[in-house]
């Protein structure tokens, strides 16, 4: 299984680019944004690492796959990280920024079965968060989840049904970067 992602913030095509990724609006400049860069950063690996020339997407369960691939991904993006897992078998990836919010309501509202002294863990919940948000996109069950502190502030959960061997690579101006670590557990 592989995780690629692109900082936003150090790379950023231009923007007339990412016109030919968007399939549809948003409300928002910023989520339409990072939907374009998810779509682009999707295809182009498809292209440049997996040698899949037709990378033509269908929507199919309201879950994106290429139409002519049984590859499978899953995008994810918050604040300047967007994403995208793939493997062999369905897979479904969630990132999240660890902001301060009410995290005891949200435990809560989900009925998290835990302590009180938990419901106040920032760590604790964006754990429980992004691997709850893996496991949607994933719509199935999973035989293995992997979750993980990502970059400054960021947690990564990875579900599906791959083995424990993964690797994160960033895709910047220069290329591929395996960020010193090309197979992790």
């Amino acid at each position: 299984m592989n995780v690629f992602y692109i900082d936003i913030d150090k790379y950023l095509p231009d923007d007339n680019i990412l016109l030919n990724y968007g399939d549809r609006k948003f409300l928002s400049v910023e989520k339409e944004r990072q939907h374009c860069l998810g779509r682009f950063l999707v295809k182009k690996i498809a292209k440049e690492f997996y040698n899949i020339e037709n990378t033509e997407i269908e929507i199919v369960n309201k879950k994106p796959r290429f139409k002519n691939s049984s590859l499978k991904f899953s995008i994810s993006h918050s604040q300047n990280i967007v994403l995208a897992a793939f493997d062999n078998n369905p897979v479904g990836a969630d990132v999240e920024f660890m902001k301060d919010r009410d995290f005891k309501a949200i435990f809560e509202r989900y009925n998290y079965k835990g302590d009180n002294k938990e419901l106040d863990n920032k760590e604790l919940f964006y754990k429980f968060w992004t691997q709850y948000e893996a496991g949607i996109k994933l719509q199935g069950s999973a035989k293995t989840t992997i979750t993980i502190p990502f970059k400054e502030n960021f947690v990564l959960s990875v579900a599906g049904n791959f083995d424990e061997n993964y690797r994160i690579i960033e895709l910047n101006k220069n290329g591929f970067n395996y960020d010193g670590n090309p197979s992790c557990k």
